[in-house]
């Protein structure tokens, strides 16, 4: 028996990313920082953060992830959007 409140859920992996799929919660925030450039790649950390029934939860890459500079899409926007160029 839970009390007036009723039982408190407790949260496993599973069901966090239920509430993902089914977007069950009321604020989302997605991150990503740049944490290194390497020669040929840029070294990531990607994190979020939502708000699911007033509990704020962390979903954070445990490791850096590493994305080749090549599969990035490069433009340059030059004095505004009007012109748009690929950088090759």
């Amino acid at each position: 028996m839970g009390g007036f409140l009723g039982n408190k859920e407790v949260l496993t992996r599973e069901r966090i990313k239920e509430i993902l799929r089914n977007k069950e919660y009321s604020y989302f925030e997605e991150k990503v920082n740049l944490i290194e450039v390497r020669d040929d790649s840029l070294l990531l950390k990607i994190s979020f953060l939502l708000d699911y029934k007033t509990r704020m939860i962390v979903i954070e890459e445990k490791d850096a992830i590493v994305v080749p500079f090549k599969d990035f899409k490069v433009e340059d926007w030059g004095e505004g959007i009007k012109k748009v160029t690929d950088i090759a």
